[in-house]
């Protein structure tokens, strides 16, 4: 009698993402039994990452169609559900929240998938290919993900009996199951999904443009050459317990005195400033953002340093600082990422809208405490979408503002009434009136306040 092969005609996926839980605060056993109590290694800190509404799609890894969503006309993407909480022992490691995928019907002509995830699964990016990988014949594959950070991988895999991590961005199947895979997204993993905004997209995102602001009263009409107002150069960090500090020309960095020292962060050439004009009351000044956020941008490249530095970005007078362990999560999670590819990865947007309010309102120092972070809080910093502000400066009315209320009666209520509050319910109303910003994502201490912005202003901008 002849021998049939049963062949599975009707292939389901499904994908199941674990997210990373916190490592602070003894929050992660794993952490703690490797690192104990050195909290200059932490890097999932204050809110437990989560993906929801972050887009996807799944295609096909050999032609780059689109398989789910099924209708994905005109770029249309899937996003991720709400999250789930799991038990804090399921995995080992603390509390996570977890996403479950719908299950995905596999065309029978489809030999390999892959997904694109967070701003690669847009239809202008797809450069990355998440987990290619051959569908197997069976009625329903589930592929585990589990976020982890890249010096714990192979800890959490002995611990949950994973055998060996399987290679970078690659599944294998999970022990004692049938039909079940796993893989791991950990920092370097995201360093090649997330997006890195190149000069081009600057100028597509953020196009030239002449920014317009009053005078201050009694202020003199005529601006000094090569400043906005009168700006105040960069304020050295004070150096924690510990450490060191070194001033290289017009940038601040501090470093461990123990230990393998890190480089320090480059220093990027300013260009020569354009002064404002004046007419009357009013100072206009004509900006190329590409120039701009040159400075910015071109910081920390090759360190890994999570130091406090500050950048002066001469165009418009303003310094900006980004504070100790502000790239932490990005670096802590990672083998491999840089400060300047942190950065990079924070769309134009959100620094262009922080820069052009700070400069209407004659600030001449912000400080930004998290840009890009590939795994914490929501999926806002995780695309480069949002920047955190925790300080800022107005030399010329002597303002000096630390973004941060005293306690939970103050969540919801109106700004403060001295000239600091004041002048933050200034720059909340400029940030809400961007056209790049999304008004009902500028999170503050006061007004739309949303747990954890006890600390910082979060401005969140278009994608």
């Amino acid at each position: 009698m002849p021998t049939q092969i049963a062949q599975c005609m009707t292939r389901k996926v499904s994908f199941i993402f674990y997210c990373a839980p916190r490592d602070d605060q003894h929050l992660n056993p794993m952490y703690h039994a490797m690192y104990s109590n050195d909290d200059t290694r932490t890097g999932v800190t204050d809110s437990a990452p989560y993906l929801t509404g972050m887009p996807y799609v799944l295609v096909d890894a050999d032609t780059h169609a689109v398989i789910y969503p099924y209708n994905s006309t005109n770029g249309r993407t899937a996003t991720f559900p709400n999250k789930e909480q799991m038990n804090p022992n399921a995995l080992q490691d603390g509390l996570r929240f977890m996403h479950s995928l719908p299950p995905v019907n596999i065309p029978d002509h489809v030999t390999r998938i892959a997904l694109h995830i967070a701003n690669d699964a847009y239809l202008s990016h797809r450069n990355f290919q998440l987990f290619a990988w051959t569908v197997p014949d069976a009625a329903h594959s589930k592929v585990h993900v589990y976020e982890v950070r890249s010096d714990l991988q192979r800890r959490f895999a002995e611990r949950n009996q994973l055998d060996t991590p399987p290679a970078e961005n690659t599944l294998a199947v999970k022990p004692g199951t049938a039909d079940e895979y796993h893989g791991y997204l950990n920092g370097d993993v995201w360093l090649s999904i997330s997006h890195e905004f190149t000069d081009d997209e600057i100028t597509r995102l953020c196009p030239p443009e002449t920014l317009s602001r009053a005078l201050l009263p009694g202020q003199h009409p005529v601006a000094p050459q090569g400043t906005a107002g009168n700006a105040i150069a960069p304020v050295p960090p004070a150096a924690a317990p510990g450490m060191q500090a070194v001033q290289l020309i017009q940038q601040t960095y501090a470093g461990p005195i123990t230990g393998v020292p890190h480089p320090p962060l480059p220093v990027p050439q300013p260009h020569p400033p354009t002064p404002p004009q004046t007419a009357g009351n009013t100072q206009s000044l004509p900006v190329d953002w590409v120039a701009v956020l040159q400075p910015i941008y071109g910081a920390g490249a090759g360190s890994r340093s999570m130091a406090p530095f500050s950048v002066r970005v001469d165009a418009l007078g303003i310094t900006v600082t980004f504070t100790a362990r502000a790239v932490a999560n990005a670096v802590n999670t990672s083998s491999r990422t840089t400060v300047q590819q942190a950065l990079r990865r924070t769309s134009p947007r959100a620094f262009a809208a922080v820069l052009k309010a700070a400069w209407r309102l004659h600030i001449s120092s912000v400080d930004f405490s998290s840009s890009w972070r590939p795994m914490l809080g929501s999926r806002l910093h995780r695309m480069g979408v949002a920047l955190d502000v925790t300080h800022f400066d107005d030399a010329d009315e002597n303002i000096h503002f630390t973004i941060h209320n005293h306690d939970h009666h103050d969540r919801n209520s109106p700004f403060p009434v001295d000239p600091g509050g004041q002048k933050l319910a200034a720059l909340y109303r400029e940030l809400r009136a961007d056209q790049q910003t999304m008004p009902a994502a500028v999170y503050t201490p006061w007004l739309n306040w949303v747990i954890p912005h006890d600390t910082h202003m979060h401005v969140t901008v278009k994608e």
